[in-house]
């Protein structure tokens, strides 16, 4: 990412920050963290996720939802709050620094600005000629539902189950390159919802002139550097965006790849999108979903999930070479231990014993 967009890459690490909100003397007990914007460092002035202050409001999360709340006064969470805000090094601040202390009204009200389902605004979007890999990435639209895809094939594009269910008839793909090409396409597979692989496959009735298909990944290595690219939250009104990250986890069952845990931003509309390994570009896996709080709705853009290509790949290139679908059909038929990983439980590590 460094060699393609330096001067960018710099001034995000300048501007980037991690805000975190704990109440006074629990720093560790009940902490909420989230990444920030600095919009001014004299006077210090930060945009973060406002639903990281939801635990601490006085008059607890319905303030966020009140008809006619624009902001949060300065005096909407407990005297107990604290806030730690740490940034990298920059030319202001060579070691990087780290302050503590309690919100100024302006920095409450500022922060709550942002709805939770938001998230953090870390797209990047694609300017010419960025890394020649993203360009196989696409939006899918299937009637008023739209997510995002990538083409691994003349005519095909994976994508998520929930973004073109089996009984859609056609959906239409959108590529940037060439010159935003839009090509018809119908679901010829998808994934049982009982199915704990969120896949569809979409072929499509134009051969993807100019698109380059990526090579799918045989290997995983947990701590390289991965990208992640979508149409997130605004869709086609912005483009697709890359967010980058590290592959924080390889989750394996018999001791094959899963699941793979991401720490890129992901963000509604970045589903079934590609993610592919920053250094090689190839093509890692397909982004599944990122992760909800059920108490308090609020989402984590940095924690998500991706189906490994390998899970895919066998069966890719068995309906490219004979246009059968059989090997799709085994996705459908995961094993328990896979279904349990989906599920996020951890796997009892023996059966009950009943005490009667």
């Amino acid at each position: 990412m460094g060699r393609q967009w330096g001067p960018a890459m710099r001034a995000a690490e300048q501007a980037g920050c991690v805000v975190s909100a704990s109440r006074a003397g629990q720093p560790e007990a009940d902490s909420w963290s989230c990444s920030g914007v600095i919009l001014s460092r004299s006077p210090g002035l930060v945009l973060c996720h406002g639903g990281i202050f939801t635990p601490f409001l006085r008059a607890g999360s319905g303030a966020l939802t009140a008809a006619g709340a624009a902001f949060l006064p300065g005096d909407s969470c407990g005297d107990d709050l604290r806030l730690h805000v740490q940034w990298g090094p920059t030319a202001a601040s060579p070691a990087g620094r780290a302050e503590r202390g309690r919100p100024g009204p302006g920095a409450a009200a500022l922060a709550a600005l942002l709805p939770p389902e938001m998230g953090a605004p870390w797209g990047m979007p694609l300017r010419d000629p960025g890394p020649p890999w993203a360009a196989a990435a696409a939006m899918v639209e299937c009637g008023t539902v739209w997510g995002s895809g990538v083409a691994v094939g003349p005519r095909l594009v994976v994508t998520c189950r929930h973004v073109a269910p089996r009984k859609a008839a056609r959906v239409l793909v959108r590529f940037t390159t060439p010159k935003s090409a839009m090509i018809w396409g119908r679901v010829v597979f998808a994934t049982q919802e009982t199915s704990p692989y969120d896949i569809a496959v979409v072929s499509l009735e134009e051969d993807l002139d100019g698109v380059p298909k990526p090579v799918p990944a045989e290997h995983f290595h947990e701590g390289e550097a991965v990208s992640v690219v979508g149409f997130g939250v605004f869709g086609q009104a912005c483009g697709p965006s890359v967010t980058t990250g590290i592959l924080s986890a390889v989750v394996q069952v018999d001791d094959t790849p899963v699941m793979l845990q991401t720490t890129c931003a992901v963000h509604g509309g970045s589903s079934g999108g590609p993610l592919f390994s920053t250094c090689s570009g190839d093509l890692l896996g397909i982004v599944a979903s990122n992760t909800r709080d059920n108490n308090t709705g609020a989402t984590y853009p940095h924690l998500n999930f991706s189906i490994p290509i390998t899970v895919l790949q066998p069966a890719l290139q068995k309906y490219s070479q004979t246009g059968d679908l059989g090997g799709f059909l085994e996705l459908d038929r995961a094993t328990e231990p896979v279904r349990v990983v989906w599920r996020l439980q951890r796997p009892l590590a023996e059966a009950p014993r009943s005490k009667l």
